[in-house]
């Protein structure tokens, strides 16, 4: 049985060690998002119609850009959605997490278009919402998972 002190102690390890691991994702995530070269043919652009990439790409038939573009953003923020309940109690709701991939991704989607001079897309703000909400699912069952252990011991 852990004592509270051992509790206490692994919170505190968990909260450090999510909040590194959270600033080392987000440094990863804006510089591959903002500073990898990605070639458009359509150049800076927006697409506000919801779904209306998803489909292209899908329609596409291209299993490569279903994969980097559906898939790949879900991927992207996965660790978002799994480290922030590590590092804040307010990020303790699948909603409040897919709000912070929702918010996130938009400010990247605003400076990919205005800054890096490519496409603004409403299905990434999507996907990558999407991405932190699976993220947060998989904290959950992992959480759930190491206290069914603990109990045992």
């Amino acid at each position: 049985m852990q004592t509270q002190n051992e509790g206490a102690s692994t919170q505190k390890w968990v909260r450090r060690g999510g909040s590194f691991a959270l600033g080392i994702y987000l440094l990863a995530l804006f510089y591959a998002t903002l500073f990898i070269y990605n070639y458009y043919p359509y150049g800076k652009s927006v697409n506000l119609v919801l779904f209306d990439s998803i489909k292209l790409m899908w329609e596409s038939g291209s299993y490569w850009l279903i994969l980097k573009n559906i898939i790949g953003n879900i991927l992207l923020f996965m660790p978002l959605g799994f480290l922030m309940p590590c590092v804040s109690k307010k990020a303790g709701s699948v909603l409040i997490v897919g709000l912070i991939g929702f918010s996130t991704s938009t400010v990247i989607e605003l400076l990919q278009y205005f800054v890096a001079h490519r496409i603004f897309d409403i299905d990434d703000i999507l996907l990558n919402a999407l991405g932190a909400m699976v993220g947060y699912g998989a904290f959950r069952i992992v959480l759930g998972t190491y206290r069914k252990i603990k109990m045992r011991k």
